[in-house]
């Protein structure tokens, strides 16, 4: 476990080997994965340390390009923390971000799963923002396989205040790929616990955000302010970004 400089994101989570730079949110939102209502919402939670995860069924949907668009909101008072297998029980002493690559029983040694899944879950208890991924499509299938097939306590789940789920349309007929040109991303559900009631609905791609979501008013006001004026300009390094926001947020 290798606790990171607040400054920047880890750089294991930015796939330094990929030919492209990682998409910002300001490029999420250009591409319509997400509408700037539900980009300044969430933003406005993140930047305020609420743990997350993002979730799709199928991989190559872009659940890890979406969890590291919204990571680059994380508050400057928590250093990043990569959890990995083995060494996710060893995070102690100042609150920190820590991150999954994914929470999976698939090959890849980064994943977490078992014991490994449970540690990462109980660090909420110590005040740790969680970040990962998770290959689910909704909240009772995510549920299913956090507490049902790994054993991880209620409260502990509901810790983890928000659940994104990204969703794909538009595969080309016979060809299953999700990266085909016709594909077309977009954040199906969002999930919201105050970390002590069971998670509700507070967004739907159909209906937008609910009424019942719970605002910030002036602090939403402010992240849409940023992303408005940045999306006018011409930064899209995600680190950049993040550099940007927090000069505002801290100023």
């Amino acid at each position: 476990m290798e606790t990171r400089n607040p400054a920047d994101l880890p750089t294991d989570l930015l796939d330094p080997k990929s030919k492209t730079p990682p998409r910002s949110l300001l490029d999420l939102i250009e591409l319509k994965v997400f509408d700037l209502e539900l980009a300044a919402w969430l933003v406005a939670r993140v930047a305020r340390g609420a743990s997350f995860i993002v979730g799709s069924g199928p991989g190559g949907v872009g659940k890890t390009t979406t969890m590291r668009a919204l990571l680059a909101f994380a508050p400057s008072d928590r250093p990043f923390a990569v959890a990995l297998p083995g060494k996710v029980a060893q995070v102690d002493g100042r609150c920190s971000c820590v991150v999954s690559h994914e929470l999976s029983d698939h090959p890849p040694p980064t994943y977490l799963w078992g014991q490994n899944l449970r540690d990462f879950f109980a660090l909420s208890q110590q005040g740790h923002m969680l970040v990962g991924n998770v290959h689910a499509d909704d909240l009772e299938e995510t549920r299913t396989q956090v507490c049902v097939t790994n054993g991880v306590p209620e409260e502990q789940f509901r810790a983890v205040k928000l659940f994104a789920f990204v969703r794909v349309e538009g595969v080309a007929p016979g060809t299953g790929r999700v990266n085909d040109p016709v594909s077309r991303r977009f954040i199906n559900e969002v999930y919201l616990s105050d970390g002590r009631a069971a998670h509700q609905v507070v967004f739907t791609h159909e209906g937008g955000l609910a009424a019942r979501a719970p605002r910030d008013v002036a602090h939403e006001q402010r992240c849409r302010r940023f992303l408005e004026e940045t999306l006018a300009g011409t930064v899209r390094d995600i680190n950049e970004v993040r550099r940007l926001f927090l000069r505002m947020e801290n100023g």
